[in-house]
């Protein structure tokens, strides 16, 4: 029991370490920056899309509007009206003409805005990107200083756990592993006040705790960890 329990020891400190390194405040930042970075791109990748239909709709609207501007200028260019209803016809085709250019001027104004809007929302999505991805240099930087700060430590646990597993009975150490494996950690833990388990805190009956007495640990019937005896 005295090695399982070394071994435990070492083992609940090489997870604090890693888990000091795994949930920093600098890995979170990275990973926040990194979605955003991500989720920016995909907003870019929308504004492209919107800004290739702005401009197929500005090019069209041009279209329109040159051809109806040609024929407006055709027919204010031509003045042997032969009758007075060619006239009128010529007239009413120029008023017409002219309340689609309105339409057309008026939705190349709409376009306009928004293109600028566009060009807006584009310009602040790239620097909101410079920032993040400056974020996210320097929080890399100082968690790679944080792993490198407790690396030695993690390693030198790694080794001491690694000798110290050959002197622990192989049929304890595998049940050990396989509970660790299951989320039961710490595996071991001490009688707390004569009766409970120090773990969930709940109380053994008095013939499994008498088992304590012949028997190096016992499973906690609620938790199943295994309790020992101080």
């Amino acid at each position: 029991m005295k090695k399982i329990l070394q071994y435990q020891k070492l083992d609940m400190e090489l997870k604090k370490l890693q888990r000091s390194v795994n949930v920093s405040e600098e890995k979170e930042v990275m990973n926040k920056m990194m979605a955003y970075v991500k989720e920016a791109q995909n907003v870019s990748n929308g504004l492209d899309g919107k800004a290739g239909k702005a401009l197929e709709e500005y090019q069209n609207l041009k279209k329109s509007y040159d051809e109806n501007l040609k024929k407006i200028q055709k027919l204010t260019s031509t003045t042997n009206y032969k009758t007075e209803e060619e006239f009128k016809n010529a007239y009413n085709q120029i008023n017409a003409l002219s309340s689609e250019l309105y339409m057309i001027e008026r939705n190349l104004n709409i376009f306009i805005n928004k293109a600028k809007q566009l060009l807006k929302d584009f310009e602040t999505t790239k620097n909101n990107v410079i920032k993040a991805r400056g974020r996210y240099k320097s929080s890399k930087e100082n968690y790679e200083k944080s792993v490198s700060a407790v690396e030695p430590k993690i390693n030198e646990i790694k080794a001491q756990l690694k000798a110290l597993e050959k002197d622990v009975d192989p049929v304890l150490m595998e049940k050990y592993k396989a509970m660790k494996n299951d989320r039961i950690f710490p595996v071991f833990v001490p009688l707390l006040d004569g009766k409970a388990c120090y773990g969930c805190r709940m109380e053994m009956a008095s013939s499994k705790l008498n088992k304590l007495n012949t028997e190096p640990y016992i499973v906690c019937e609620h938790c199943g960890r295994l309790i020992y005896k101080n």
